[in-house]
């Protein structure tokens, strides 16, 4: 931003920004392109975190994929998650090799990596939920917005 005198003021790339006026103030927010599945996938998501997850227009209080992955298997049932899961499942209560028992689900899952945690959450949210977004925080300070 630049004051050229003091009656104007100058906003460099103004079509990144959405506005509003509050109590007489204009405010501007940068605006998060929304990104497709399959250029979700060409960003680097090693060491990015959840930064707002909306399921159903709801907000869901999530910043990590493994628990969100839970939360929404916690929401299905037990058929179709052995249906969509790509994860390595047991019936078994399993704590070894990366494996985590979720009671309330009765099955252990073991751990993965980010990219085949967001895919199997995209499976899971495409049989189960209307809408779906969610904004990320790359490691680079980017921030994406993915929506089914």
């Amino acid at each position: 931003m630049q004051k050229e005198n003091s009656d104007i003021i100058t906003i460099e790339n103004i079509e990144e920004y959405s506005w509003t006026i509050k109590n007489g103030n204009l405010v501007l927010t940068k605006i998060v392109p929304t990104i497709t599945e399959q250029s979700l996938f060409q960003h680097d998501l090693r060491g990015s975190k959840i930064i707002e997850c909306k399921i159903n227009n709801e907000l869901v209080p999530i910043d990590r994929y493994y628990k969100l992955l839970i939360y929404l298997y916690s929401k299905t049932t037990k058929e179709i998650i052995l249906q969509k899961t790509t994860l390595n499942t047991s019936s078994e209560k399993l704590y070894v090799k990366g494996f985590v028992y979720c009671e309330k689900i009765g099955l252990s899952f073991q751990r993965a990596d980010v990219i085949k945690t967001l895919k199997n959450i995209i499976n899971i949210v495409k049989t189960k939920t209307d809408k779906f977004e969610l904004k990320i925080l790359l490691k680079n300070k980017e921030i994406i917005k993915f929506m089914l």
